[in-house]
């Protein structure tokens, strides 16, 4: 049986999305169908993507383009600036024809067989994922609680990796229940379309092994049997990867790692522009850089709700 993945991404995320995809390929037992929301994505883009996917174990590769309308009300943060993640609210209407999906984070290298996480029992769940390392390591975490309204955050997880029952998913409008929550609770949700994920799927989640989404600060080895989680602003493929990442862990493993799956695919070339160093200093001014719904967000915070200041209503 086919395994169905499905990514969102924008170009900022390019070399990152075909070492994603390019790993999960290259440790499949079963065919992948990929299916890409893209957010701005070229045709020319698109192409070194399929051609960086050539692989027998490649099925179908589909590229739908979201609206930049349909996530411009949601919250940025300056951790996470992107909008794209929050395209997977809306998989289910995307993508009609698909029963379920596994969704993976364009930051991953996925060193495990996908088939079996794909043919797992939900037991009546929704979804599918992996405590997150704030819990793994805290066991729990009142301000969370608190900050969420959670009955209990023991159970919040990382939605960098998800198993997603699409059918359960649209039946129960899903898509429309996330946006209008993310809208109505702009300002309490600091890690995007997760927090809001947890709020609507609590007590509707399998939750799976750390091996499926374990994090890159927990140093694994080996990496073979895991999909390791490139967390961070600072991803592999950014000019500023081994001055932050100086341990020779990140090097030697997860450097190495992610571009010798690079080197395998059409993007084996990336080189950032970093003409006497400014590009290094390009990417942190960026970083540092608030988005408009960033700033505004911080005016109501300190000033109370600005009547005028208020988030249209989105969806497909």
């Amino acid at each position: 049986m086919p395994v169905d993945i499905v990514l969102s991404a924008d170009r900022l995320v390019l070399p990152g999305l075909a070492v994603t995809v390019r790993s999960a390929l290259e440790n499949a037992t079963s065919q992948l169908n990929i299916h890409v929301i893209s957010s701005g994505l070229r045709d020319s883009d698109q192409d070194k993507l399929r051609r960086s996917w050539g692989h027998p174990n490649c099925g179908i590769v589909v590229f739908v383009e979201i609206s930049k309308k349909h996530l411009q009300s949601f919250r940025s943060t300056a951790y996470l600036k992107s909008k794209t993640s929050y395209a997977r609210y809306f998989v289910g209407d995307i993508f009609p024809r698909l029963d379920r999906c596994i969704y993976l984070d364009a930051d991953l290298l996925v060193l495990c067989d996908l088939t079996e996480a794909f043919e797992m029992e939900l037991d009546g769940n929704i979804a599918a994922a992996v405590r997150d390392i704030c819990i793994r390591l805290k066991h729990d975490d009142p301000m969370l609680k608190r900050r969420l309204r959670l009955r209990d955050e023991k159970n919040y997880f990382n939605a960098g990796f998800m198993v997603m029952e699409l059918n359960a998913w649209r039946r129960e409008q899903l898509a429309n229940k996330l946006v209008k929550l993310s809208i109505d609770r702009f300002d309490d949700f600091h890690s995007q379309d997760q927090d809001a994920l947890n709020v609507v799927l609590e007590d509707r989640t399998r939750l799976m092994e750390v091996s499926w989404n374990t994090i890159q600060y927990e140093k694994p080895i080996p990496l073979a049997g895991n999909i390791v989680h490139l967390i961070g602003s600072v991803k592999p493929w950014h000019i500023r990867y081994k001055a932050k990442f100086c341990e020779a862990y990140y090097e030697e493993v997860i450097f190495k790692t992610f571009t010798s799956v690079l080197d395998r695919t059409e993007f084996r070339d990336w080189n950032p522009w970093n003409v006497w160093g400014l590009g290094a200093h390009k990417e942190w001014l960026v970083q540092l850089m608030p988005t408009g719904d960033m700033i505004l967000g911080k005016l109501r915070r300190l000033s109370g709700r600005i009547p005028w200041i208020t988030s249209p209503r989105i969806g497909l």
